[in-house]
């Protein structure tokens, strides 16, 4: 099985792996929370910015308040995931919008879903 590109159209730039894409957003996401950090302009923004409404476009997530509210930034947040049946403190990004709603925003999860829309099998 081949590895799967990911290519971040706001930078135009290609991952040559969906492992790498993802380790290099986490460590975005982990220095927001770790230093408790609100981003709101620059690359890494507009990346992010592209990242979730890509996401959201492919898998018609939260359309309606893409369409009613701009994304103005991103922190990162502490959050509990279920994994094998189990509750997992994790740290995630949250999206912050205009009218100063925050939704929860996975990056692994929506990187990986722009790798597989990107690279059909």
């Amino acid at each position: 099985m081949s590895a799967k590109t990911v290519t971040i159209e706001s930078k135009d730039y290609v991952f040559n792996t969906l492992k790498e894409a993802q380790r290099y957003y986490d460590a975005i996401v982990k220095e927001l929370y770790n230093d408790k950090l609100n981003l709101t302009t620059g690359q890494d923004f507009e990346d992010l910015k592209w990242i979730y409404t890509t996401y959201c476009s492919y898998t018609n997530y939260n359309l309606d308040t893409l369409s009613n509210s701009d994304i103005v930034g991103f922190k990162g947040i502490s959050t509990v995931q279920q994994k094998g049946g189990q509750y997992i403190p994790t740290e995630c990004a949250a999206v912050i919008f205009l009218d100063g709603t925050e939704e929860e925003f996975f990056t692994d999860k929506a990187i990986k879903e722009i790798a597989s829309q990107q690279n059909p099998r």
